[in-house]
């Protein structure tokens, strides 16, 4: 059954990408776990040589994978992962599918697995990873996964009884996560930002966690990165961070705008130069050529003009999308073109939209474009910062319709500022580039 299994996948994939329905990176493993739920198991069973790695988090996930393979790969390590952002069961199962033969045998060294925050607790069921990294904890998906405490919780009954050769890569910036670390039976190292770097004094709007994890009391916090990242300390119990991995260099090299993304790479400096002993004044010199993942601030050719796509899903990450994309604009006046649904991938609750700060868009933008399922929430969300600074709202459901007006109001060379949520980025990416990822 297992090899008929692969062999009955495989033809799966192929079909798949002969007939372009997708890249085969769902539906090829949610068979195979249909028919079969041990099927990760008895496939990792026949390569006890792979180092497992799982990244998950908030935000931030894709890219952090992406960094890993562009290095690893760099320095001659093979290396594959549900590149596609497939990260269920059902796509970790379709990545092991593609990178193995019909005997189920995978000539790869390491396996990076991205996983969503709710799903990671029945991944670490499936498979011992060698590390994990744990980018951030915030809102996303209320109606799906709930507060980020439901979360957390999860996560500490799926961490507490890990190997104890299990290395974890945790925020300490985070207080939940600094304070996971400290639970847990795993080698745990902490990642974060000198208080130098971090801009912000007081909690922003769209902070998600400010109790002392330890005695439920308000944290105090020196510095703030954004929401609620930062130097904190709690004055009741002293419960504050320290002994955090920082990387203090300028990266002009590196072509990912925001303060999120220094995040997501120190973490992959520390993982690397802990696991394999990398140098990180090398892995700087690696990072000119790295091309961002799909969505995440990628810069898209169409009818001569320069779409920048950057996946904006939940408050924190939206938030930090506009302060990236003001980064490399300059003070330029843009198109703005916000996209927003509520499909399953997404969740159906939008409520999150009235935590975003969108004033700093119309600051620099020509007009702003509205589209999805949800354009007319999102554009009565803009009415109420339009009333103050006069600029044109223009909603239109169909991305397709809105992208012929678009082109009329730009010109050859002009640079569009795309922020869609997940399914949205999947659909323009289609209309775009003429293909589906899963």
């Amino acid at each position: 059954m297992f090899y008929f299994l692969i062999f009955f996948t495989k033809i799966v994939i192929f079909f798949s990408r002969l007939f372009k329905f997708g890249a085969g990176s769902t539906w090829p493993g949610h068979l195979a776990l249909f028919f079969d739920s041990k099927f990760i198991k008895k496939i990792l069973q026949k390569n006890n040589h792979l180092k497992i790695f799982v990244i998950t988090g908030t935000n931030g996930k894709t890219t952090t994978v992406a960094l890993l393979k562009h290095f690893l790969e760099k320095n001659n390590v093979s290396c594959f992962s549900n590149q596609e952002g497939a990260n269920l069961l059902n796509g970790i199962t379709s990545s092991l599918i593609k990178n193995s033969n019909f005997f189920g045998k995978i000539n790869k060294e390491v396996a990076i697995f991205e996983t969503d925050e709710f799903n990671f607790p029945l991944i670490l069921k499936e498979l011992t990873p060698l590390a994990i990294i744990i980018l951030n904890l915030f809102r996303d998906q209320l109606d799906r996964y709930g507060e980020v405490n439901t979360i957390f919780s999860r996560w500490f009954e799926a961490l507490k009884n890990i190997s104890s050769n299990t290395l974890v890569f945790l925020n300490g910036d985070d207080p939940q996560l600094y304070y996971l670390g400290k639970k847990i039976s795993g080698q745990v190292f902490y990642f974060g930002l000198d208080k130098e770097e971090m801009p912000l004094k007081k909690l922003p709007h769209d902070m998600d966690f400010n109790y002392c994890p330890v005695c439920f009391k308000l944290l105090h916090y020196k510095k703030i990165a954004y929401s609620h990242l930062g130097k904190f300390f709690c004055l009741k119990c002293g419960f504050k961070s320290k002994n955090i991995f920082t990387s203090k260099e300028s990266f002009s090299d590196f072509p990912l705008k925001g303060i999120y993304n220094r995040y997501n790479l120190t973490a992959v400096f520390l993982f690397l130069k802990k696991i394999f002993g990398f140098s990180i004044d090398k892995l700087k010199l690696l990072l000119n050529d790295f091309l961002p993942a799909f969505g995440r601030q990628e810069k898209i050719t169409y009818n001569n003009r320069y779409f920048y796509l950057l996946l904006s899903k939940n408050p924190a990450g939206f938030n930090q999308s506009i302060e990236a994309s003001i980064s490399f604009i300059g003070n330029k006046k843009n198109v703005f073109w916000l996209i927003l649904n509520n499909k399953i991938p997404d969740g159906h609750d939008v409520s999150w939209i009235w935590d975003v700060n969108f004033k700093k868009i119309f600051l620099v933008t020509k007009e702003i474009f509205v589209s999805g399922d949800r354009a007319f929430d999102m554009a009565v969300r803009l009415k109420y910062e339009e009333t103050l600074l006069k600029k044109k709202i223009i909603p239109i459901i169909d991305l397709r319709q809105a992208l012929k007006e678009i082109l009329k109001v730009t010109k050859e060379k002009d640079e569009i500022l795309v922020f869609p949520n997940y399914s949205a980025m999947l659909e323009l990416r289609f209309i775009l580039v003429g293909r589906k990822f899963l």
